[in-house]
């Protein structure tokens, strides 16, 4: 009895000693939360669950951020079986590319459940960062574009080259949330953005022309059929800065023949653009498409088109010749 009363005592004393010399454990709540949460990985969660082991005194205090660590793991691993992968498979494939396009079965479910599997996703792109990102034609909607943005801030992403969000059915909403996250520094290194075919109208652009502008390597846009009328073309080039879309080279603005599209851009954006075009703005625009046969006037856009010329930019003449990029 006496010498497990010993061990015991010896025991504590020895967890004691070890408390003692964790100097974690001086930290407040804070910052030890702002460490476990740069290391709180949901694929690969071991060096978090680690960090809670290295003194029975953090346990405690961690102990509620574990609980949603372990449940944004479980998160992740059900939506790669749905994808038909693992996360030993994502951690390891070497591809720069995540393509997990035309996955209605996904997104274009109830809504509980499609901003659950949106959540795991913003979770996979968060810590696996990659370079192309294409989730074209998969029913996002609105309330999925807030579900797979609002987790992403200052940091996440910094690898993201590409990113193609084409006919996924949102709008001004879900362009806003989209806007936020580039606001909050996500994505920091963004070259394309695919918007094709989201009616996110001219309120949805405005919200996002701010962020965009200030991406130092963000060279192509696609806002074809995005319903953004007068108005839209007004917001993206209005009142430009010298940095503001330095490095932009090619911008879609196109919008098909025959479109079913609303608030289509008229003889005011062909104006609005050649009073960019005539100035010194977006220095290293290279190609622009705004084609629209019964929007704009022959003359408005002979206009146009002798004001591309003198800036040596190439205008497509043709709408098919967008539509087989961005389609």
């Amino acid at each position: 009895m006496a010498a497990r009363a010993t061990r015991s005592a010896s025991g504590a004393a020895s967890s004691s000693d070890e408390d003692s010399r964790c100097l974690l454990l001086g930290l407040s709540h804070d910052e030890l939360g702002v460490i476990f949460d740069g290391l709180a990985d949901p694929l690969q969660p071991i060096v978090a669950v680690a960090l809670s082991s290295t003194c029975l005194g953090l346990r405690t205090p961690l102990r509620a951020a574990l609980e949603v660590l372990q449940d944004r793991h479980e998160r992740v691993k059900a939506l790669c079986r749905k994808l038909h992968t693992s996360i030993d498979t994502l951690i390891n494939h070497s591809a720069d590319s995540l393509f997990a396009e035309n996955n209605q079965f996904l997104f274009g479910v109830d809504a509980a459940s499609a901003a659950n599997n949106l959540t795991a996703l913003s979770l996979i792109l968060k810590w696996l960062p990659r370079q192309n990102v294409c989730l074209r034609e998969s029913c996002i909607g609105d309330a999925g574009m807030q579900a797979l943005f609002e987790g992403l801030g200052r940091g996440a992403l910094p690898s993201l080259l590409y990113l193609s969000l084409g006919r996924n059915q949102f709008g001004p909403a879900g362009a806003e949330a989209l806007a936020a996250a580039l606001r909050r520094g996500a994505m920091p290194n963004l070259e394309t953005l695919d918007l094709a075919r989201n009616p996110i109208g001219h309120h949805g652009l405005t919200a996002l022309v701010a962020p965009l502008r200030k991406l130092p390597a963000f060279k192509t846009l696609h806002i074809h059929t995005c319903e953004i009328g007068d108005e839209g073309v007004a917001s993206l080039v209005a009142d430009l800065g010298k940095d503001d879309f330095k490095a932009l080279e090619t911008l879609y603005l196109c919008c098909p023949f025959n479109s079913a599209e609303t608030n289509l851009p008229t003889d005011q954006s062909c104006t609005t653009l050649i009073s960019v075009l005539n100035s010194a703005a977006i220095p290293k625009l290279a190609r622009l498409d705004i084609l629209r046969k019964d929007s704009m006037s022959p003359d408005a856009m002979d206009a146009l088109t002798e004001a591309v010329k003198r800036r040596h930019i190439t205008m497509s003449c043709c709408p098919a010749d967008c539509l087989g990029v961005l389609s």
